[in-house]
Order: structure tokens, then C-alpha cells, then sequence
């Protein structure tokens, strides 16, 4: 048991030191405009940008601006047995999520703006969009969340996703029906600026 505990402890501090250096070399970007996320069905949900204000993340490295149009997103692919540990909601990043899932999208369906990220560079930029939340004050800053979610998305299995048969050769890349665009049954916005939850 004492052999276990040292072992878990040896584990924890060490995430937490690298969790430290990853952090401080992360580049902090920017969000603007207003996230739309409409509920469809249980556990379906569709992002639509807004018409007047679209959500966006511009990076520091570049300042490339990458605006997502609409698709279909689930937030953040987290198991749900830790759905209730502070940090990994499928929603708790949800401006850093729509922004990794749009690259996701955008790589599969060959989008002519944003289909030209690699897989690196697509969990880089989600590391670094839940930097800004976090130095934003968007959400509590946490070196061993934003280390843990930022290598779980650069593993194995993820790049297993980057790497499948594409959503068009699936036939996966569909317009979003008109009724969901127009008459959405739920609406829920983030100010990109801001970064406030606010519900409709």
C-alpha cells in the first residue's frame, strides 16, 4: 500500500510539474463574437455563428483568425464517469472545444479556410484556447486540467479519429437543415469577448 501511495504521488507531482512548464509555453490567444450552441436532441447539439457577430479564436503565433461555421458538436469528448470532476464537463472549455471540433470538421470535410491544420497543430491550438479562458477569467486556471485534456487530445486514439476515413467519404458532411437554423428549440450563448454564460 505504502509502495502504491509513494507510486501515485510520484505521478501526481510530476503532472503537475509538467503541467507547470506546458502551461507557461502555451500561447494565450483571443476570442471574440458570440457562441451559439442549439440543443437538437438528447445529447445532440448543433453550433450555428451568429449572423452579426460570428464566434472566432485568433492565434498569437500567426494571428490567424479561425471562425467556425456551422456543424454539428458534442463540446469536449470527455468520458462521462468524470463528467462531475471540476474541470471536465463536456461544456466546461466550451469555447476551446467548438474551436478543436470546427478543425476536426473542417480537416474531414476539406474546408477551402480551415482544412489545412495538422493534427499537432489542432491540439495545440485547443491548449491554447483554454489558456485564455483561463488567464481570461473565463475559468478557474488549473495547470493539471489544462495538461491533462491538452494530452489526452494529442494521443494515440485521438489521432486514430484525425486519421479515419474523412466525413465526406462517409457522407457525414450535410447541410444543417433549414428548421434547426431557424427555429433552434434551445439557445445558448457565450460572448465570445466576455466569455459570460448567459441562457435564453
Amino acid at each position: 500500500m505504502r509502495v502504491l501511495f509513494l507510486f501515485l504521488l510520484w505521478c501526481v507531482l510530476n503532472m503537475t510539474g509538467c503541467g507547470y512548464l506546458q502551461y507557461q509555453t502555451t500561447d494565450q490567444g483571443e476570442f471574440g463574437g458570440k457562441l451559439e450552441v442549439r440543443w437538437i436532441e438528447p445529447n445532440s447539439f448543433l453550433f450555428i455563428p451568429a449572423e452579426k457577430d460570428p464566434f472566432y479564436f485568433s492565434r498569437k503565433k500567426d494571428g490567424r483568425r479561425i471562425q467556425p461555421k456551422a456543424m454539428y458538436t458534442d463540446g469536449g469528448s470527455i468520458p462521462q464517469i468524470i463528467w462531475s470532476v471540476p474541470g471536465y464537463s463536456p461544456w466546461g472549455y466550451a469555447p476551446a472545444y467548438i474551436i478543436h471540433d470546427w478543425i476536426f470538421v473542417a480537416h474531414h470535410c476539406q474546408d477551402p479556410v480551415d482544412g489545412d491544420f495538422s493534427f499537432h497543430e489542432s491540439a495545440t491550438i485547443l491548449s491554447e484556447g483554454i489558456k485564455t479562458m483561463m488567464e481570461n477569467g473565463a475559468a478557474p486556471k488549473s495547470y493539471f486540467n489544462h495538461y491533462t485534456i491538452s494530452q489526452a487530445v494529442k494521443s494515440k486514439i485521438a489521432e486514430g479519429y484525425w486519421h479515419k476515413p474523412s466525413y465526406m467519404e462517409q457522407g457525414k458532411c450535410k447541410v444543417i437543415p433549414d428548421k434547426f437554423l431557424v427555429q433552434p428549440t434551445l439557445i445558448t450563448i457565450i460572448d465570445g469577448a466576455q466569455l459570460n454564460l448567459i441562457q435564453k
